[in-house]
């Protein structure tokens, strides 16, 4: 039975985490409205608006990463009653964070700022998940 709750806890946990990407995604593009021509399948586009972006529009997106991370490992650990179940769900999320950063181009502080963020979000989001 405690394996099925880690196992439980790190899907749950990695769902709440790509929820919550996905909500702040939304929000961001509601506030700041990227042009028509800024597609997923038209990279230049899309690294010319990361240039003339806002710089909240930018913000955002690590802040985003960063809640999901802490999130998605806190609600990991809080399940599994595990802390290192969380850290499996966070650095899950900083996986595909990776990944979007590697797939969509983003200015060089972006990068810096997930690589130092989620995961340090991760870290604290199981570590607290676990004990409360």
């Amino acid at each position: 039975m405690a394996i099925l709750r880690v196992i439980l806890g790190i899907a749950i946990g990695v769902a709440v985490g790509i929820g919550l990407v996905m909500a702040g995604d939304a929000i961001n593009h509601r506030l700041w409205p990227p042009p028509p021509e800024v597609q997923i399948t038209n990279p230049e586009a899309i690294r010319d608006y990361m240039r003339t972006a806002p710089i909240t529009s930018l913000l955002g997106l690590p802040v985003t990463w960063t809640i999901a991370a802490f999130a998605a490992a806190f609600a990991g650990a809080k399940i599994a009653a595990k802390s290192w179940a969380g850290w499996i769900a966070g650095a899950l999320v900083f996986a595909l964070t990776c990944l979007n950063l590697a797939m969509i181009p983003h200015p060089a502080w972006m990068l810096v700022a997930a690589i130092v963020l989620v995961p340090a979000a991760a870290w604290l989001g199981g570590r607290t998940g676990a004990t409360t």
